[in-house]
């Protein structure tokens, strides 16, 4: 439960200095190269991963079931998530070789998830939120639900078909939703609407899911007052598990609402126009084509700038060039 009060919540919209002053003493911990740390240090854009796990009890192994980058761009006052591809072919270090990349979380946690995640887009990233089941039911049902356009028939079966599942390992009641088109989704069938995947194409659409939801919340949130915004907080933060300090979490969130720009910026890594599908022995992966294009693209998506990817990612484009 976070002990700071909603007047103090409020007051923590300020000017921000150097908003990653102390990466330099993490650039080793994290995997980060030089390139990605001198970006980072001279911009005032903070990046923080997202997780989503199953957390589930009968569920071995907690592969991250989807990972997004969310950027605070206090330079540009835009507010921008990138999802990353669960399935996208990487590699994760000396001991597990190359593997989709939500494997690494299931490897080693969230520190090995961020490390993977930096060595091969470049990033500099150094701090997570991890969210369970149970926090996106919460996050979803603080904001009022939220509006989904469900498609087709196919798109509705799935979703009430994880929908009995959510309900079963959240111990919620929620009913079927009833029809396709515009509906209003609580927190657990929004979450049943996020796994599906059997739908349309695959993990692309699946992405495009999960972004939908998250845009929907984070624009409502935003759209609260102060006091709204930080009981928001209160309700959601007791199932999350973050890297970040409860001030971190008041100052970055208290600056974020009061953008004037309340659009979500929106991005998908590997990107379209740089991304293919196949098949390494029986096992399919998304594969970026090629990495070194999707870091460039990333960071004209982020930094709004060009970059030079480092030695390090080059290597490994040209890895996964090779291999596939």
């Amino acid at each position: 439960m976070l002990l700071i009060g909603a007047g103090a919540y409020a007051a923590t919209v300020i000017k921000f200095g150097n908003l990653n002053k102390d990466l330099t003493g993490k650039v080793s911990q994290y995997n980060i190269s030089s390139n990605a740390a001198n970006m980072a240090l001279n911009h005032r854009i903070v990046n923080v991963a997202i997780f989503g796990v199953d957390g589930r009890d009968d569920v071995d192994g907690s592969r991250s079931d989807s990972m997004m980058i969310a950027s605070a761009d206090f330079e540009h006052n835009k507010l921008k998530i990138t999802s990353l591809m669960r399935d996208t072919y990487v590699y994760i270090n000396k001991d597990y070789g190359y593997d989709k990349l939500n494997a690494a979380y299931s490897f080693g946690g969230p520190e090995l998830a961020l490390k993977t995640i930096n060595q091969n887009f470049d990033t500099a990233i150094t701090d997570y939120v991890t969210i369970d089941f149970t926090a996106m039911v919460a996050m979803v049902n603080a904001v009022g639900g939220v509006t989904i356009d469900i498609e087709n028939e196919d798109e509705l079966y799935w979703v009430n078909q994880y929908l009995m599942d959510v309900n079963d390992k959240v111990k919620t009641n929620s009913p079927d939703v009833p029809e396709t088109g515009q509906q209003i989704l609580d927190g657990s069938q929004a979450l049943a609407y996020c796994r599906v995947r059997y739908v349309g194409n695959g993990d692309f659409d699946r992405t495009l899911r999960q972004r939908k939801v998250f845009e929907q919340v984070m624009a409502k949130a935003m759209d609260l007052n102060p006091l709204e915004q930080y009981s928001l907080l209160t309700k959601v933060m007791p199932y999350v598990e973050t890297s970040l300090s409860k001030t971190e979490i008041l100052k970055y969130a208290g600056n974020v609402m009061f953008m004037k720009d309340h659009a979500i910026h929106q991005e998908q890594i590997p990107a379209e126009g740089y991304v293919d599908t196949g098949m390494l022995g029986d096992v399919s992966y998304v594969f970026p084509v090629t990495l070194v294009d999707n870091i460039k693209e990333w960071y004209q998506f982020v930094y709004e700038t060009d970059y030079t990817p480092s030695g390090t990612a080059q290597d490994i484009s040209n890895e996964i060039d090779y291999v596939w």
